[in-house]
Formats: structure tokens, C-alpha cells, sequence
């Protein structure tokens, strides 16, 4: 069993799904060195080593190093420890393209996984609709709705906005979905309603083209109930997934058509444990220690999201 040394920056929400993500990984010995927090009150095993600030942990050789902290201070801290260490970054690490840019070609010019914090695609429920996809089971692909958005317009603390905290996962699972880096935007409407006094976007709807595939999706934080939902349509059937495993339940359908009309043949899965994060960090381990894949082309999924949302954001 392969000895792995972790550093987390940042113990809030997302802070503690890493770690408790860590503890679950069974095939890796993980020794958890360090967690930077501005207070130590919710860290238990008091055998991890507590600091106050990151930049005391500079010179502590990890294997991996987790940043959960806002997107503001990611940017900062991304820019002084990226090239030394191979990093997990909640997305989007930054808003800034040409810093992003630069963090690229600083992590692939060292060798150094840059994973952009989008665990959505780790999901053993979406894994399976990508399955789908990959082996054509309904047929040519017409459209796809996805709809990621809750009610947090009066809570959330990242100041980011909707479009950066939520709509930022659906574009990058339609990446992954349709295997299409760059897609073309139709159109979008943005709005802001209550959201950091309306400074920045709380719900919003865009457009884009994927080949001939058309995408719908919606993102924000004005549903006041936690929503998840895709629909991809084909020749040959359709595709729905209702909600996430981290809300308690989450229903994959697969319905096949019946010729020439008529009531459809349909399958369903049920979902109710959230493995993403476990499924995320296990990826990066098998990667820093094997090597299977190749650093630079998983370091680029965050820029790619990056440049299409910045399609929207500019719109």
C-alpha cells in the first residue's frame, strides 16, 4: 500500500468533504500533515498539525496539496504554490483566464497535476450516463437540458455568483458528456435579483451549440429548493437524471422508444450515497503515483470550462 502525505488549505464545507472523502480511500495510506484554517475548532484528530496561515506551510513537502477556500483567495494561493506541488483546486481556481492560463503552463511545465475542483464528473450516477452516451444507446443525440441551481441568493459565501458557483459544473459536465472542448454560445440572459445586493449573477440561462447538438442550461441560486436535472434526448430514447446523491436521493432513467409511438421501455437506478469526492481524489492519487494518464491533458479541463463560461460572463 502506497504512502500518500495531503496538505488541506481551507476546513469549511468543502474542506471537510475532502477530508472525510480522504478517510474513506482504502487502497492508499494517507497521512493527512496538515490543515490550514483561520481556527482549528472542527478539527478533530488532533495528530494533524493546525495553521493559522498558508504561507507557513510553503516548505512542508506533500504529495498533494487540497485548497478549499473562496475563489478570491484560491487565485492567490494557486499563483505561489503551483509548479512546487500537485494541487486539487476548488473550481474555478480563478475567474482570471490569463492567470489561468499561466498556472497551465507552469503545472504541465513541472509535471504537476492543476485539478480544477469539478467533482460532478466523478458522480457514480453521471458516470453511468456518460456510459450511455459513449455506446450511442438512444441513438443520435438531439438535445440535452441541464438544470443546476438552489436557493442560496441570501447565503452563499463564496461572492462569486450562480453562473461561477453552479453553472460553471453543468458547462463542464456537457464538456465531458459530449467529449466537445470549445462549444459555440447562441444565446443567454443573466439576471440579478437578490444576490450581494444584486452586484453579481444569481440566475441565469444559456444556449449553446455542440456540433448540431443543441444545450440548455440553466443555473442559479433563486429555486429555494435544491435543483438537479438533466434530460438528453436521442433517436432512440432519452436520458433523465433527478437530483444528486449528496441531496439523499438521486433516480437515473433511461427510456427507450417504442415504433412508431407509444409508451417507452424504462429502466431506472437509484442512487443515495455520494461517492464523488472519494472518486475524484482516488483519480489524482492513481495519477501523482502511476502515472496511467498524462498530467498536461488532465491539467486542462479547468481552462477549457473557464473559456466557455467566460462566453456567458461576457455576453
Amino acid at each position: 500500500m502506497k504512502n500518500i502525505s495531503i496538505g488541506i488549505i481551507g476546513f469549511g464545507n468543502i474542506g471537510k468533504k475532502r477530508y472525510y472523502a480522504l478517510t474513506k480511500i482504502k487502497n492508499y495510506k494517507i497521512n493527512i500533515k496538515y490543515i490550514v484554517d483561520v481556527n482549528n475548532e472542527n478539527i478533530k484528530d488532533k495528530k494533524i498539525t493546525w495553521f493559522r496561515s498558508w504561507k507557513e506551510i510553503k516548505n512542508i513537502n506533500v504529495d498533494l496539496i487540497i485548497i478549499s477556500t473562496p475563489t478570491k483567495i484560491s487565485e492567490i494561493i494557486s499563483q505561489q504554490l503551483v509548479g512546487k506541488y500537485h494541487l486539487l483546486i476548488e473550481k474555478p481556481i480563478t475567474t482570471n483566464l490569463e492567470i489561468m492560463k499561466k498556472l497551465l503552463i507552469i503545472s504541465n511545465k513541472n509535471n504537476k497535476v492543476l485539478k480544477t475542483g469539478y467533482n460532478l464528473r466523478f458522480d457514480n450516477g453521471l458516470k453511468i450516463v456518460k456510459k450511455k452516451l459513449k455506446e450511442k444507446i438512444i441513438g443520435k443525440i438531439y438535445y440535452c437540458k441541464l438544470t443546476y441551481a438552489n436557493g442560496t441568493a441570501r447565503s452563499n459565501t463564496n461572492a462569486v455568483g450562480s453562473l461561477i458557483d453552479m453553472g460553471t459544473h453543468a458547462i463542464n459536465l456537457i464538456e465531458w458528456f459530449f467529449e466537445k472542448p470549445l462549444m459555440k454560445l447562441n444565446y443567454c440572459q443573466n439576471q440579478k435579483n437578490e444576490f450581494l445586493n444584486k452586484k453579481k449573477i444569481d440566475n441565469g440561462f444559456c444556449l449553446f451549440k455542440v456540433n448540431k447538438l443543441t444545450c440548455f442550461i440553466h443555473h442559479g441560486f433563486c429555486n429555494w429548493k435544491n435543483k438537479f436535472l438533466l434530460e438528453v434526448y436521442g433517436s432512440k430514447g432519452f436520458i433523465e437524471v433527478d437530483s444528486l446523491p449528496k441531496w439523499g436521493r438521486q433516480v437515473i432513467t433511461t427510456g427507450l422508444r417504442t415504433y412508431p409511438s407509444g409508451v417507452p421501455k424504462v429502466e431506472k437506478k437509484i442512487f443515495k450515497k455520494d461517492y464523488s469526492w472519494m472518486n475524484e481524489i482516488s483519480t489524482i492519487l492513481d495519477l501523482i503515483s502511476y502515472k496511467k494518464k498524462r498530467i498536461t491533458q488532465f491539467n486542462s479541463e479547468g481552462l477549457i470550462t473557464l473559456k466557455n463560461t467566460n462566453k456567458v460572463n461576457n455576453n
